[in-house]
């Protein structure tokens, strides 16, 4: 339950720092950024209808044909407001994606808004102010690559074997408020998919996160992704 409670307030952050950041006047409220934050508050519903009626809570894995990069590009762009409350400045580098098979995918929507949110979560909370957060997203053939890169304290060699297990808090971690469950909920889901996540030090300094998914295009290559 601890962990759907996580889930929960994290898209909840998500959409109320959308809206403080539009009523501040540190973002223009247009419409894509709108849909954003309402495409937040839908994964607090998706998240509720997915909890099974007993108190034990275990995430499951419901594959389906998506379009993986509007799906990616509209939960970084909801997230933006809280970045923007919090004094760190959010870049995205995506392939372009003219070739219409190359975002066709099979994977858990829910579950990848979940991998996305909470690693860009995880970076803009260690992140001091002024600093920018960068999201890369590249659709290569039978796969798609999110990476991010922060400018925090980064993780020690030490930690990193160990980051990823539910309640483990690093010594670069411990003056970050947190529940040490964001990162395991992410590894679960990405193994749960049959993908996996890499973690090392950022080129600019901070700590990078590299997530791979396996997925199947519509035809036998991508001619515009960049691959």
């Amino acid at each position: 339950m601890r962990a759907a409670i996580h889930e929960l307030r994290n898209h909840l952050s998500v959409a109320m720092c959308g809206i403080e950041a539009f009523l501040d006047r540190k973002l223009e409220p247009t419409d894509a950024r709108f849909r954003s934050v309402l495409q937040a508050l839908h994964a607090v519903d998706r998240i509720i209808d997915d909890l099974p009626r007993d108190r034990t809570v275990a995430f499951g894995m419901h594959l389906e044909w998506i379009d993986v990069c509007s799906l990616v590009a509209t939960h970084v762009s909801a997230i933006e407001g809280y970045a923007a409350e919090r004094g760190v400045g959010l870049t995205t580098h995506a392939c372009e994606m003219t070739h219409a098979p190359c975002a066709r995918f099979m994977g858990d929507p829910v579950r990848i808004a979940e991998i996305v949110t909470n690693v860009l979560l995880n970076a803009i909370n260690y992140s001091p102010r002024g600093a920018t957060v960068r999201v890369d997203c590249r659709r290569h053939e039978n796969q798609m690559q999110f990476s991010v890169c922060d400018a925090g304290p980064g993780i020690g060699r030490d930690d990193r074997a160990h980051i990823f297990e539910r309640g483990y808090r690093g010594s670069t971690e411990r003056s970050v408020p947190g529940s040490g469950i964001g990162l395991a909920l992410v590894k679960e889901f990405v193994d749960g998919q049959g993908g996996t996540i890499d973690v090392a030090d950022a080129p600019l300094g901070g700590t990078m996160f590299v997530v791979s998914l396996p997925g199947t295009l519509g035809e036998s290559f991508c001619v515009d992704c960049g691959a």
